[in-house]
């Protein structure tokens, strides 16, 4: 999708806002993300892009890099370009810029390689360049000799979805099942086939659509208590596969729909039958996620961006516009649900904390979380009582899961509900949610924090959230002097050790 092309203007501001940066698992080295086409009116109509480098190229791989791009069009002729690229705070503060002046050919782009350091984005200044996880990125661009009377402003807005889904296979009678038993899990853009054949499990993908950049797949056994046990993970980024098979990796070539080897059931789940497959039925959990790409714009003769942004995406690069009528009603739907949570009307079960009593519905709570789905699928006395008994959660986080649940909002978080809650989101596998609050965490880390949600990461197993906060504490030697590392030591001797030794040997972390 490009901008329309207006004669009258003479100078064009384009500023690219990219939400979810941090969810796109799938950017390696010298991956580029590619803002939408647009219009430079001032240039003869021609068409321009941004190409920015978010983990750095061969050279700087350490650097973010960022370049203006002139796409091919119809006039071949060069241009001579004045622009600015810049990186944005979130009230439009310039946090870098660059000034140059090129002539522009069809297919030509210049900026810079090492544009700013990836630790000054995603780390010691995560706060100002990612704002609620989006970087905002500008660039302006002007005729040499020209004064600048009339600016068109472009908005384009790009949102990196994630999509997590959970899934329960449950096999009856698996001791005398016979091989090639398959589940096939249908997804509007992927496909799964899970193949079991005697004790080793298969994986069919396929994908529909190009704009999918990233698949990871999580299989687990559900014991007799409801606690899993890992079988594998796999990870599809669009060059090669990576399974980690209880903590063995195995890497394959490119991803091309084919089948793969995923793992073997281990010999200690065939020993402990009564645990592992209670009433000789194995309970799979099986956990995918998927990345896919949306972009939207706006353009203004002057102005700053607003929400109507939000109200035109393009779906996986075909236009569909939502429209101002589907939002409003997205918005009374919300309310609608809010509504049945708060006043309770028509609930069908309860939860209880010691202190207080939530009235809930089944099949919202299923919806959205896979542990609620299993104790209300199964004969488990959740399901027959219509009683849920929390005793490991406050009221205020309970009461915050559940309108998370209900309506996918978050109010008035703080840094310690914000740690609370991530712990429910854990327990309850409400994947949205917790990468929720792990986002905020990150985002407002602070010294006196880090040592706690280093060991809240840690004890969730959660390696993104543990590497990002031993990254700070690595780049913040304030935190060395606190009570809080002292009590870390004491009490967590290997996670400050493990910190110490990447202090010391950093090129061996």
């Amino acid at each position: 999708m490009t901008t329309r092309y207006d004669s009258r203007t003479n100078g064009c501001i384009f500023q690219w806002k990219i939400e979810n940066l941090s969810h796109c698992c799938w950017l390696r080295e010298g991956v580029e993300l590619v803002s939408p086409t647009f219009i430079a009116d001032a240039f003869y109509g021609t068409k321009w892009s941004l190409r920015l480098y978010p983990m750095g190229d061969e050279e700087f791989e350490n650097s973010i890099a960022f370049f203006l791009h002139r796409e091919d069009d119809r006039d071949s002729d060069e241009i001579e370009v004045n622009y600015h690229l810049a990186f944005l705070s979130k009230d439009g503060t310039v946090l870098k810029g660059l000034y140059a002046k090129f002539d522009f050919k069809c297919g030509d782009g210049y900026g810079r390689q090492n544009f700013e350091s990836q630790k000054r984005v995603f780390l010691t200044q995560r706060k100002d360049f990612l704002s609620e996880d989006a970087l905002t990125v500008q660039c302006t661009l002007r005729k040499t000799c020209d004064t600048i009377v009339n600016f068109k402003h472009i908005y384009a807005l790009t949102v990196f979805k994630v999509n997590r889904r959970s899934v329960l296979w449950k096999i009856d009678k698996f001791s005398t099942v016979k091989p090639g038993l398959k589940n096939k899990l249908k997804d509007n853009l992927i496909d799964l086939d899970l193949i079991l054949n005697e004790d080793i499990f298969n994986m069919d993908v396929i994908s529909y659509d190009d704009s999918i950049k990233y698949i990871s797949v999580n299989i687990s056994i559900i014991d007799s208590e409801g606690r899993k046990t890992n079988c594998g993970v796999g990870e599809f980024n669009g060059s090669k596969i990576q399974w980690t098979l209880f903590d063995r990796k195995v890497e394959y070539g490119k991803f091309d729909g084919a089948s793969y080897y995923i793992s073997r059931i281990p010999e200690k789940l065939m020993k402990y039958k009564n645990r592992y497959m209670p009433n000789d039925v194995l309970s799979l959990n099986i956990e995918y996620v998927y990345s896919t790409i949306a972009n939207s714009y706006e353009i203004f003769d002057s102005g700053t961006i607003s929400s109507k942004l939000k109200e035109e995406i393009v779906e996986n690069g075909n236009e569909h516009y939502v429209g101002k009528e589907k939002s409003q009603n997205a918005s009374v739907l919300i309310d609608d649900l809010k509504s049945m949570y708060t006043d309770g009307i028509f609930s069908d079960t309860k939860l209880h904390t010691p202190s207080q009593t939530f009235p809930v519905h089944r099949g919202i709570l299923s919806a959205r979380s896979p542990v609620f789905s299993r104790m209300f699928s199964h004969d488990m006395k959740e399901k027959n009582s219509g009683h849920v008994h929390i005793t490991d959660l406050e009221n205020d986080t309970v009461h915050r899961m559940l309108l998370f649940i209900y309506t996918d909002f978050l109010e008035d978080l703080q840094f310690e509900s914000a740690s609370k809650l991530y712990v429910a989101a854990d327990k309850y596998e409400i994947l949205s949610l917790k990468s929720r609050c792990s986002s905020f965490l990150k985002d407002n880390m602070c010294p006196t924090k880090a040592c706690d949600v280093l060991i809240l990461a840690d004890l969730h197993q959660d390696e993104d959230l543990k590497s990002f906060v031993q990254g700070y504490i690595l780049e913040h030697d304030d935190v060395f002097s606190l009570q809080e590392w002292k009590h870390l030591m004491e009490n967590n001797l290997k996670l400050a050790a493990d910190i110490m030794y990447r202090k010391i040997h950093p090129c061996n972390a």
